[in-house]
């Protein structure tokens, strides 16, 4: 009897010791019938994958369920899952209540309206995160008292990803280290001064992704950020708008920022142009794109030399993408096109416009002659000419027309004279296209004309058009 109890014993002992050790690897026996049987560290990589509010939720399944969310490693809390802001902040309170191990967080989120609970919410942040955090990200609206963040965002090894939109002053500690931070999002965030704000990105050395978003500069007259390891640089810079309803909208001054990044690749700028950027990076860009409004009465020639020193900035890139409001702003500092840079690399190039181009304009031209390499030339919204004589008279012809340029795509076609004077010009002029595409736009043609039968037409005309390739295939699309 004494062995055969040994023997049980054993067997259980066993049986208790492979539980342990499928547990610890994450490994889910076959014998498991329901969520509960799952493995300790699986149920809380679910829970932490569902919405916040809802992983709590679960603590009324079962006494089993009733503590597990609290061990979830991302907290995602937002006020606009809740129908009223008391319902929120009960919300938040009971979440503190229950959570008495903020450790295991990983990736926090709070999104919330501050007004007068500034104290509060400081208070939700102290409790929230830790020095082992990793992505954080703070969506602060209608902030009416100062928030103080806790050191340990500061001094945290592990961020690698911090996000802030706060209309508000952004108050850095004495001491502080991003040592690791990869990404970086700023969103009406209000620079305190010119040398915390230096110190601020200057802390950031291993940071590959920034992106700033309507900040407001107004108590920084310069400032100069270098990045080293800087990959993609993403600027949204429209004229401040005050989020504070008791406070009146303050006059912005403009800043000067200069960006030094030696390994960027892509580079987006939209604004108009209330402060000045300066982007200095020596490697080939792939991709830039600047997009302006269109500047209508104000154009100026400050605003032209704004546009030619960014362009300057990106001399290796390879696909350039512009906007018509650009070209504008050229126009009104004729003296500056001699001194443009010449793009060897650009292969790519799109014009984005809200009205059709003019395809003799000298800035437009400026660029196509210092870009010998380009490839591909996208025109978003149409491109029109007056007779061929006017072309040929007015426009001589680009060395990558001749040499280079094998794609060319038309958009927002109507199919007018002027339209067709430029399909006629540049099939003329480009022996190596392979490729012509022509989109036109239903909202274009006139609904009292048979659009099927208008197209047939144009197609045929613009197939009768002499062409310098025999072998361009030309594609029409009807956009609808």
């Amino acid at each position: 009897m004494d062995e055969k109890a040994s023997l049980k014993k054993e067997k259980k002992k066993k049986k208790r010791n492979k539980k342990k050790k499928n547990e610890i690897h994450g490994k889910e026996e076959n014998t498991c019938k329901n969520l509960s049987d799952l493995p300790n560290a699986l149920i809380y990589e679910i829970l932490s994958k569902l919405p916040t509010k809802d992983a709590v939720r679960t603590s009324v399944l079962s006494k089993y369920w009733r503590h597990q969310w609290r061990y979830i490693y991302k907290f995602d809390l937002k006020e606009e899952s809740h129908e009223r802001r008391e319902d929120f902040k009960e919300f938040v309170k009971s979440v503190l209540r229950g959570c008495h191990n903020s450790l295991c967080l990983t990736k926090f989120s709070l999104s919330c309206d501050v007004s007068n609970d500034a104290a509060l919410v400081n208070v939700w942040l102290q409790a929230f995160i830790n020095r082992g955090i990793e992505e954080l990200i703070l969506d602060f609206r209608r902030v009416k008292g100062q928030l103080t963040f806790p050191e340990d965002v500061f001094d945290s090894p592990t961020l690698t990803k911090f996000h802030l939109s706060m209309p508000f002053c952004f108050i850095l500690p004495p001491r502080y280290d991003f040592k690791n931070l990869k990404e970086l999002i700023l969103k009406n965030v209000v620079f305190q001064d010119g040398g915390s704000t230096y110190q601020l990105f200057s802390g950031c050395r291993s940071l590959e992704d920034l992106t700033l978003i309507d900040c407001n500069w107004m108590n920084v007259e310069s400032v100069y950020i270098s990045c080293p390891l800087l990959q993609n640089l993403t600027i949204s810079d429209w004229i401040h708008q005050d989020y504070n309803d008791d406070e009146e909208e303050e006059e912005e001054s403009g800043c000067q920022i200069m960006i030094i990044a030696s390994n960027l690749k892509t580079f987006s700028y939209n604004g108009d142009m209330v402060n000045d950027y300066f982007v200095y990076c020596k490697s080939p860009v792939v991709k830039a794109c600047i997009t302006i409004e269109a500047l209508g009465g104000s154009s100026s020639w400050d605003n032209g030399f704004f546009l030619f020193k960014m362009l300057k900035g990106f001399p290796n890139v390879k696909k350039l993408s512009i906007t018509d409001s650009l070209i504008q702003a050229l126009c009104h500092a004729p003296s500056l096109m001699p001194h443009l840079p010449c793009f060897k690399k650009v292969t790519h190039l799109q014009l984005r416009r809200q009205v059709p181009l003019n395809l003799p304009c000298k800035a437009f031209m400026a660029l196509i002659h210092n870009s010998p390499s380009l490839q591909t030339l996208d025109f978003q919204t149409g491109v029109y000419a007056g007779g061929e004589a006017d072309i040929g008279g007015a426009l001589s012809i680009p060395e990558c027309f001749e040499t280079q340029l094998k794609r060319i795509s038309m958009s927002g076609f109507s199919g007018n004279s002027l339209e067709l004077n430029v399909i006629k010009y540049l099939l003329r002029v480009t022996p190596l296209l392979e490729e012509f595409n022509i989109f036109i736009s239903a909202c274009a043609v006139d609904p009292s004309v048979d659009a099927i039968q208008m197209m047939e037409d144009l197609y045929c005309k613009i197939l009768a058009f002499p062409r310098a390739s025999q072998d361009c295939d030309i594609h029409w699309e009807f956009w609808k």
